[in-house]
């Protein structure tokens, strides 16, 4: 018995390869066929090896409730998520991005190393950002609608977390041009709020390490302007599909999901807890039931009448 138990098993096994298999070798078919019409990847990115390795990371990624996203997403937005990291030639191993889950949706985000990586294809050729406190002196102007830096004076003591303005760029492109993006601390805060990491009130990271937080935001949004600005119509379409989604937007969709999936139930019972078993003892549905009646009165026990007060029937 315990022989074919373990056939079974790993007939399963070898059944869930060849459908894994046929499942990538179908988006890569798509994929291949979308470079007729323009679309590229990397000289060192193997397509095929950078899908297989994103299926297995999604086969261990679970959802808010600890259900693998396989099961609770749908296998539309599966497919979607793997050929938008595909299409911007990004893989999750090497940390250039990362699957989400809501409302049974699946989707691929970038990483803040995607974006550099994506960049760099642009030509980008190196970037730096800076924290600007109060008690700075921090110029730039727009010229032709680019942002140009003209000066950023900072005195030693003015370096305080509690006294952050906000935060700036600068991308230096491999032709010498250069991009400027400044963000205000309402701005930055803002951007916080649609990651699922930050607490206003809290004593997380972006309390902690405040400075190099902002940094990082202002940063990913060049990058981001730099990736709209040189990437072709696929890459657009993919970065546009990649955007974080807000975490009060995804907490909704989380909750309406749910409503709609129990819409068409006729009855939710919830799991009961796992007791030992009592003999002799009442279950949940006799007391629940005992419970619903009416109070009987108790039946009245006559005294037992002695022999010799008994009279003979006449």
């Amino acid at each position: 018995m315990a022989n074919k138990t373990q056939l079974a098993t790993v007939g399963e096994q070898q059944a869930a390869v060849v459908i894994n298999n046929q499942f990538i070798d179908g988006l890569t078919k798509q994929l291949e066929e979308k470079c007729k019409y323009g679309l590229s990847f990397p000289k060192d990115y193997n397509l095929s090896n950078a899908l297989m390795g994103a299926y297995l990371v999604l086969k261990e990624t679970k959802d808010k409730n600890n259900k693998p996203v396989l099961e609770s997403c749908t296998s539309t937005s599966i497919a979607n998520s793997l050929m938008n990291m595909a299409t911007l030639g990004l893989s999750v191993q090497k940390k250039q991005g990362y699957f989400v889950s809501y409302a049974g949706q699946c989707q691929f985000q970038r990483s803040y190393f995607g974006n550099i990586t994506i960049a760099r294809r642009y030509g980008m050729k190196d970037i730096h950002a800076e924290i600007i406190y109060q008690g700075d002196k921090f110029k730039y102007h727009i010229e032709d609608g680019n942002k140009i830096l003209d000066s950023h004076e900072q005195d030693f003591m003015n370096i305080d977390n509690d006294k952050i303005l906000g935060a700036y760029a600068v991308v230096l492109m491999e032709d010498g041009t250069k991009h400027l993006e400044v963000m205000n601390i309402k701005q930055i805060k803002q951007a916080w709020l649609q990651g699922y990491g930050y607490k206003e009130n809290g004593n997380g990271t972006h309390q902690k390490f405040t400075d190099q937080m902002a940094k990082k935001t202002v940063v990913n949004r060049a990058l981001k302007q730099i990736i709209n600005t040189h990437g072709d119509v696929f890459v657009q379409e993919a970065d546009n599909d990649t955007e974080t989604v807000s975490r009060d937007d995804a907490f909704a969709a989380d909750v309406a999901y749910e409503i709609e999936q129990n819409a068409n139930k006729e009855e939710f019972i919830p799991e009961p807890m796992a007791i030992e078993e009592q003999p002799k003892q009442p279950t949940v549905a006799e007391v629940v039931q005992s419970a619903e009646k009416e109070p009987v009165p108790a039946a009245v026990v006559e005294p037992e009448i002695p022999d010799f007060m008994k009279q003979e029937e006449m």
